[in-house]
């Protein structure tokens, strides 16, 4: 029988949760058969220790990675990752998120004689994108006769991608991402809240999630001032990388006008987040869009309760006032008051806790991989 090809398409190998998804479908994904590559469309000139690791992991897998330049030339990546499944004999071409939907596409549908089937996978809502970058939305409707198959991460996203793209939902399948539990569990309490320089037994709230204006750093910071001329024991840790700068330099400015530069912190990318979440006692989402919220289920894996704003695919992932309190979006003084009503009650965060570790367990990898695996054998074999 012959070895069919499939190529997964990044943009980058950066922090975010879409490499996390396609680590855990081609950890898992069937190997009889079949022979897995990654093409990353966008390479960096300086070399980084925590991406090489990230790449290792693939390489690990026994997938090769390509990069198709250094830089963001739009037109060489397109012709350079066209070339590439043109020279490997791709036979199917998986696209993964925003910028590879329409460049991976693009180059998939330019690699003649191979033809590879199609397959885009949506992981977020992107208005914020398209509302910038029309011309965007417009190649993603011209993509839509080449696309032989359309993954949504949420019916959320499938919704939202239907809406904009002016087709029935029902053509999109959802695949719900997974969690590896052992990944976010077993660490020390004690020794993580060491490790953050955490003092006492006060409570310990935690945003996840790179610094951006998506991710509600703000929110988060501002309802944190209100929290601690309450709860003057709490900590608050920002822990991420600082995709804004800007914005992360505007809220380290509004925390040191309030006098709490020791008490609500930016850690930076943590590797270790099996002792961030035993370090915390709430994780707090305050996102303004969502298209799942990997760390909403990795918060439920590690037992710890949570606070989310009321938006995309957020009340889809974890279950209203059993497993995380609701809050509106753009509310500090909403959000503010959950932080409160769980700082006051001990009791609650832990019933929260444990009933996130039973919920999550319905959101699996191996069922995510078993879902992907059948679309892409459908394909290959049409």
């Amino acid at each position: 029988m012959k070895t069919r090809r499939i190529a997964m398409v990044l943009n980058t190998m950066g922090l975010g949760g879409v490499p996390e998804v396609a680590y855990h479908l081609l950890r898992l994904l069937p190997r009889e058969g079949l022979d897995y590559r990654l093409c990353v469309l966008k390479g960096e000139a300086v070399s980084d220790p925590e991406r090489e690791e990230r790449q290792s992991r693939f390489e690990a897998l026994g997938v090769p990675v390509f990069y198709a330049v250094t830089g963001s030339g739009k037109l060489e990546m397109i012709a350079a990752a066209a070339r590439w499944i043109e020279e490997h004999g791709i036979d199917l071409v998986h696209t993964h998120s925003y910028r590879p939907n329409v460049y991976g596409r693009m180059a998939a549908v330019l690699s003649a004689p191979q033809k590879p089937r199609i397959v885009a996978h949506y992981h977020n809502q992107y208005d914020d994108k398209w509302d910038a970058e029309p011309v965007m939305l417009e190649f993603e409707r011209r993509l839509l006769a080449s696309t032989d198959a359309m993954l949504a991460v949420s019916t959320s996203v499938q919704q939202h991608v239907a809406d904009r793209l002016e087709i029935k939902p029902d053509i999109i399948d959802v695949v719900h991402n997974g969690v590896e539990v052992a990944r976010y569990t077993g660490a020390d309490r004690k020794a993580s809240r060491a490790q953050f320089g955490i003092a006492g037994d006060g409570p310990v709230f935690g945003i996840i999630g790179r610094v951006c204006a998506q991710k509600g750093q703000d929110d988060f910071v501002k309802a944190a001032i209100r929290v601690s001329q309450i709860h003057p024991g709490a900590t608050f840790l920002i822990i991420g990388n600082r995709e804004d700068k800007a914005l992360a330099a505007s809220l380290e400015q509004m925390i040191a006008d309030a006098g709490l530069g020791n008490r609500i912190r930016f850690t930076g990318h943590v590797t270790d987040m099996a002792g961030v979440y035993a370090a915390l006692d709430v994780v707090v989402a305050p996102s303004r869009w969502e298209g799942f919220g990997l760390m909403l289920i990795e918060a439920m894996a590690a037992g710890r309760a949570i606070i989310a704003s009321r938006v995309g695919a957020i009340p889809e992932v974890v279950r209203e006032n059993e497993t995380a309190l609701l809050v509106s979006p753009d509310a500090p003084e909403e959000l503010a008051a959950a932080m409160q009503r769980l700082a006051d009650d001990s009791g609650l965060c832990g019933h929260l806790g444990k009933a996130g570790t039973i919920h999550q367990a319905q959101f699996s990898w191996a069922r995510a991989a078993d879902k992907v695996a059948h679309i892409h054998d459908r394909l290959l074999r049409s």
